[in-house]
């Protein structure tokens, strides 16, 4: 399963993604936020109907990423894209979550280790 989302960036505590549905949409995207903080561990919500990007700041002791994403698809936010590239195909929205917040791990390590170095 893939998830209909051209950006996905996450880090322990933050995730932001865009979601096509809630750009141009302001009563979308009051739902989106309003959904979103009935979730147990939930700190702060910010849809943005001009970008279509939701900033999501969580505690990560009571709450996961891919419980987040998956909130998103119930509530029809995030759907399974119908065409899926080669790279993604067969992949799963947790791993494909997964998969990112790996790639920004190590991004944000291998930024603080040349920062290190110099």
């Amino acid at each position: 399963m893939n998830i209909v989302s051209s950006y996905v960036h996450a880090l322990d505590g933050r995730l932001r993604i865009k979601i096509p549905e809630v750009k141009g949409a302001p009563v979308q995207a009051r739902e989106v936020e309003s959904h979103l903080q009935l979730l147990t561990g939930m700190v702060e919500v910010s849809a943005n109907p001009i970008t279509g990007n939701v900033l999501i700041l969580y505690n990560p002791r009571l709450l996961r990423e891919d419980q987040i994403i998956s909130t998103l698809m119930e509530l029809g936010y995030l759907e399974e894209a119908s065409h899926r590239t080669q790279e993604t195909k067969g992949r799963g929205a947790v791993e494909l979550v997964t998969s990112t917040v790996a790639s920004t791990i190590m991004e944000v390590a291998l930024s603080r280790l040349v920062a290190a170095l110099i």
